[in-house]
């Protein structure tokens, strides 16, 4: 019955979000499309994604059938990481200093999880007690110091006082690995952790893996270095870890058989009680499909039993309380199934995210009750933190300026780059048909694309005479609830109309009609315009707050996308397909088919609605994406991310779909690098010789362009299709 009840409030909250009046109108129609529509649209399916879950759970009355569903959380975890690094090299091992103090050691360390791939710790070691030790691995939270700031020493000293001996790291990204440092700066070229971590998982997702795997395997040969460690007791490891920590503690407990007890802090929660709030973090703290798939955090919970597991939490957290006391609830009925309910507990302190000494304590009691079968020491010992300078491994504080080495995205581009789509030689129009045949299946696949069958429900909202034309504002439904916005720009004067076009720019619809803009120009000229501002675009973009709009864009609603099994570029080619349904309906198609325009990256997603729907006679494209392959290769990249499609490298990319465009006319204009920079003519013609191929193959290579607009070139003459 409560449970019916939390249900309710949040869905009746994600109503209200739904459906709130627009703020920025005085008279609107109720036509407009609500504020963060997309969200609502979004949060709703996973919504019935979850509760779908909770009924798969819910069934489950054995012990067999409990540790079947064990097994399939491990491997679709293991899946949506894509995978791990599966050769064990040397550690390689390297002290770099110690630091005496009273009852313990730090030795400042330094190992390699993959080859030239350097972590970062301090291994406190106790100096009374009888050896062999339990042990903790702790991977320290989103820090720029990581493990050296006072607030991750303060557990790694309570545990080391306790008798364990601790290895704290630096997760890649933080402390003295930064992925991205610059000499000039004395910092990241691109921001703070979670930026860096979100750069090379974004990046991660093309290749269908996630920045994940290499932090998940950093953890996993932390074990082996404790294992390795004579005074240690490899058979009494556990992990304990706050927020990113936390996230890692999960991950690491559920997949390393060899951990013996887990305690995460601030990190468990239930993605019903984090939508509605802070929503998706960073790029390791969720996947594609998982609720589409069925995973929450209780999951990771689950995956681990019946070993003992703390479930630490505080009152205000960002990961609500509401949703860790839920995991823990549904955790604790498994463990009973298991026969083992005294395993599993929760502590809650009271204050906003972090470790108080009280969830210290219990996270020291508790590995003391199962690793060390002694009660803690109580209350905790005093100890004194360390300056983070002392704590340092390398003599300038990061790797970047001392040993060097690789980073995430160092291994990124030297793997991704060796991954190309297969390019079958094209010597016929049936080559180029089966070929558009093979790219409509793996378009459809890979970004998630599912037609929508509702009504369009077409709404006009107002009409405006711009002389020499009609502008008129209206809407069509595309998936049940996902509004889009549109301007339809029509001819007035008694001349015959000529083609008309769908028009697409990542500035939105309204930057396109503005006085003099390209769709006031095309519509003076006679062309019937429909300009429309697909999915996170224009008026139909999320604003989200808390997310790095200068890198990332339509961050968090792109995440939740992937979450519930969509694909930003899947909705977007939902959107434009239906917008052609929409012309169908008002018979403004010439002869049931139009020409295509777009602005910006949104290019790329017109090239795949051109190639799946052939009522797109001609395409233009001005200022796209280069292609999927220019991100694999570049460092870094800027306001790509809902372009961007989980494992399409190796399958296919935008040259393959200029090419099965073809014989229809294709213009490509100024073309843009990863970063948003124009690109050389040379290289765009170089990137594009398969799809010239295609168009020689047809006989009609005078049909396919990739040039240059110059920035006061109206786009008829740009795009000599309109002529």
């Amino acid at each position: 019955m409560q449970r019916s009840r939390n249900r309710a409030r949040l869905l009746a909250g994600l109503a209200s979000l739904a459906l709130m009046p627009p703020a920025h109108s005085q008279a609107q129609s109720s036509g407009e499309p609500a504020p963060d529509m997309l969200r609502a649209y979004l949060t709703r399916i996973a919504m019935d994604q979850l509760a779908a879950r909770r009924q798969r759970i819910a069934a489950i009355r054995t012990p067999a059938r409990f540790e079947q569903r064990q097994a399939e959380v491990r491997r679709r975890l293991l899946a949506m990481m894509g995978g791990l690094p599966t050769a064990r090299g040397p550690l390689n091992l390297r002290k770099t200093g110690t630091l005496p103090r009273d009852g313990y050691r730090v030795e400042k360390i330094i190992y390699e999880s993959l080859p030239d791939f350097y972590v970062t710790a301090n291994l406190y070691i106790p100096e009374s007690g009888k050896p062999p030790y339990p042990a903790i691995l702790h991977p320290t939270g989103h820090s720029l110091s990581a493990k050296a700031r006072a607030f991750y020493q303060n557990i790694s000293l309570g545990l080391v006082k306790n008798g364990f001996v601790v290895l704290a790291y630096d997760p890649t990204g933080q402390g003295e690995r930064g992925i991205f440092y610059d000499r000039d700066l004395g910092g990241s070229k691109v921001g703070g952790t979670t930026v860096e971590h979100e750069m090379v998982g974004i990046q991660s997702l093309l290749g269908g893996e996630s920045i994940a795997r290499y932090m998940v395997w950093d953890a996993m040969r932390g074990i082996d270095l404790l294992q390795s460690l004579a005074y240690v007791n490899g058979k009494r490891i556990g992990v304990a870890g706050c927020s990113g920590g936390g996230t890692l503690t999960a991950y690491v407990a559920a997949l390393d058989p060899r951990v013996a007890a887990a305690a995460p802090a601030c990190y468990i929660t239930d993605w019903e009680d984090q939508l509605l709030g802070t929503g998706p973090q960073d790029a390791e703290q969720q996947f594609p499909d998982q609720l589409k798939n069925g995973l929450n955090h209780a999951d990771l919970v689950e995956a681990f039993a019946p070993k003992p597991y703390l479930i630490a939490s505080t009152t205000e957290d960002f990961f609500p309380i509401a949703g860790s006391r839920k995991a823990f609830t549904e955790s604790k009925r498994f463990y009973e199934m298991l026969g083992a309910a005294g395993r599993i507990s929760t502590f809650v302190a009271a204050g906003g995210h972090g470790v108080p000494p009280s969830q210290r304590e219990a996270i020291e009691k508790w590995m003391s009750q199962w690793l060390k079968d002694a009660p803690a020491r109580s209350p905790e010992p005093s100890f004194q933190t360390e300056q983070e300078e002392d704590l340092l491994c390398t003599p300038t504080g990061q790797l970047a300026t001392s040993l060097g080495g690789d980073t995430p995205g160092t291994l990124n581009v030297r793997r991704f780059s060796q991954r190309t789509p297969p390019r079958p030689r094209l010597n016929s129009a049936k080559d180029v048909d089966d070929l558009r045949t093979r790219l409509q299946a793996q378009i459809s696949r890979l970004t998630r694309y599912e037609p929508s069958t509702n009504p369009l429900d077409g709404k006009t909202l107002r009409q405006t005479d711009r002389g020499g034309y009609r502008l008129t504002s209206l809407t069509y439904e595309t998936g049940p609830g996902r509004i889009i916005p549109a301007l339809l720009a029509e001819p007035v004067s008694a001349r015959p109309r000529k083609k008309t076009i769908l028009y697409l720019d990542e500035r939105g619809k309204s930057a396109a009609a503005a006085k003099d803009g390209d769709v006031e120009q095309l519509a003076r000229l006679g062309y019937t315009v429909l300009a429309l501002d697909p999915s996170g675009a224009g008026e139909a973009a999320s604003h989200w707050d808390g997310y790095s709009q200068t890198w990332f864009g339509q961050g968090k609603v792109t995440w939740l996308a992937l979450m519930a099994g969509k694909t930003m570029a899947g909705l977007r080619i939902d959107d434009i397909r239906r917008g052609l349904d929409l012309l169908e309906e008002k018979h403004l198609l010439f002869d049931g088919k139009c020409t295509a325009y777009a602005r910006g990256y949104l290019g790329a997603d017109l090239l795949q609605a051109a190639v799946l729907d052939p009522r797109i006679s001609a395409v233009g494209v001005d200022g796209g994406l280069l292609s999927y392959a220019a991100i694999a290769r570049a460092p870094i990249h800027r306001r790509v991310f809902d372009e961007v499609i989980p494992g399409v490298l190796g399958q296919y990319d935008l040259p393959d779909l200029a090419a099965a465009i073809a014989p229809r006319p294709l213009w490509l204009t100024n073309l843009r690098s990863s970063m948003g920079m124009p690109v050389f003519l040379r290289e765009a013609r170089a990137e594009y010789e398969y799809a010239g191929s295609a168009y020689a193959a047809v006989g009609k290579p005078d049909l396919f362009h990739v040039g240059l607009r110059r920035e006061d070139e109206e786009v008829a003459d740009a795009f000599p299709d309109l002529r």
